[in-house]
Parts: structure tokens; sequence; C-alpha cells
């Protein structure tokens, strides 16, 4: 995936939250799935994004090879 699709999946899902609470006010159980599934995407697109950045940081600061 590229990090430019998790930046994007991470906004997504950080609007659908805003999106879930704002809607979803009448059914509690469909808003706090739509909550809990919007939290999952985020968390998920949050690491990928941290661990692309940190194995490009180890890449780059690595030691020539001889």
């Amino acid at each position: 995936m590229p990090l430019w699709l998790a930046v994007v999946l991470l906004a997504s899902a950080v609007i659908g939250i805003a999106l879930c609470r704002k809607y979803l006010r009448r059914n509690k159980t469909v808003r706090i799935l739509g909550i809990v599934l919007c939290v999952l995407l985020a968390l998920a697109c949050i690491l990928y994004i941290g661990l692309t950045l940190l194995f490009v940081d180890a890449v780059q600061t690595q030691p020539p090879a001889l």
C-alpha cells in the first residue's frame, strides 16, 4: 500500500468517527460499531505509517556496505 493511501484512509477514518457521532445518535449499537471500526482502521493506518517511516529512516542511516 502506498503511503499516501494510508494517509487518505487515516483521514477518512477520522472523518468517519465524527460522522458516526453526528448522524447515528438514535441507534446506539450501530454508532458504537461504526466508531469501533473507524478506530481500528485509524490504528492500523497509524501503525503502517509509523513502521514505514521507521524502516525508511533505518535504510537511510545504515552504514555503507563494503
